[in-house]
């Protein structure tokens, strides 16, 4: 007698960067970007740890990116479907990889209406903000329409902010000027780093490290005031401790939300990133202002408490 199957399952790409954990609680497979050393290749998740990964990224390797093969999107979604009657497979932003052209390609030639591919717009563990509540309304019996009802109305409100310690993996990465990289070092800029519009963007630059964790601070209280869910993830390459501090703040607010996650980012967004960045994504609002006036404030002789920014 054949099993049973259950109703409804996830697969994502390993750039949705969820703690392992999570993922075996909630049954997701995830189909691994590659990462390219010279000739060697290692897939995210698979046959390179992320402490091992930004131990190379530190020791001055810088390795490229690539999407997943069709073979492993094929695997992925046959072995969920030997398990679950319909599949729902999340992407990274088809903006920022061709990982969602691929399991496009490969739903439209191998598989039917069982399977629905995902554009999240987005990546990261900002995919999770989106994957994570998806999953549990699986588990509370949601049928596929209300899921993706849900999934289409919190993708535009994801947001993301965070910062990076250097310019040096942007540069080296691409996306940033030998000129600009040059003044950044010497200045000792840190960069701000959001997505809009799908894409990877700096929204601006703070001086110092000390800077860059007073703005942090300054967005997380924003964001507990004007979020549109319980859940808000911080992330970071490497860098726990300074994480943990931020998540520690946010928790502390009065108005905190009730499940704040801390999470690694992988290798794959690391590539670009670098060792000790820091993020904090959420779904509700996003105001540059929050930015402008914080760095408004470095011109003043004195000041103002945390209490009193708010």
């Amino acid at each position: 007698m054949s099993k049973t199957k259950k109703k409804i399952g996830i697969v994502a790409d390993s750039t949705c960067d969820m703690d392992p954990e999570f993922l075996k609680k909630y049954n997701i497979r995830t189909v691994p970007l590659k990462l390219i050393f010279g000739d060697e290749i290692k897939k995210q998740g698979v046959d390179i740890t992320n402490k091992e990964f930004y131990q190379r990224l530190i020791d001055g390797e810088m390795p490229s990116t690539a999407a997943p093969s069709p073979k492993d999107f094929n695997v992925a979604i046959d072995a969920a479907l030997e398990e679950y009657e319909e599949v729902l497979v999340f992407s990274i932003g088809n903006k920022l990889s061709a990982t969602f052209s691929t399991a496009t390609m490969v739903k439209q030639q191998f598989y039917d209406e069982r399977v629905t591919v995902i554009d999240t717009n987005t990546l990261s563990v900002t995919i999770s903000l989106i994957i994570l509540p998806a999953a549990r309304m699986i588990e509370n019996g949601a049928s596929k329409e209300e899921i993706l009802d849900f999934v289409n109305k919190t993708i535009p409100h994801t947001q993301v902010f965070g910062g990076c310690p250097t310019l040096k993996y942007l540069h080296k990465g691409g996306r940033l000027s030998g000129v600009s990289y040059l003044i950044g070092s010497v200045l000792d800029f840190k960069p701000l780093v959001s997505v809009l519009d799908g894409r990877i963007v700096s929204p601006g630059r703070v001086r110092g490290e000390k800077g860059l964790l007073k703005l942090m601070k300054t967005v997380t209280r924003k964001i507990a005031r004007n979020r549109m869910s319980e859940l808000v993830i911080i992330g970071h390459c490497a860098n726990p401790d300074r994480a943990k501090e931020i998540a520690d703040y946010l928790k502390s607010r009065p108005n905190a939300p009730k499940e704040v996650l801390l999470w690694d980012i992988g290798p794959v967004i690391g590539t670009h990133l670098g060792p000790g960045t820091i993020g904090v994504v959420w779904v509700g609002e996003f105001n540059e202002s929050w930015i402008k006036y914080k760095r408004q404030l470095r011109f003043w002789k004195q000041e103002k408490s945390d209490e009193e920014e708010d």
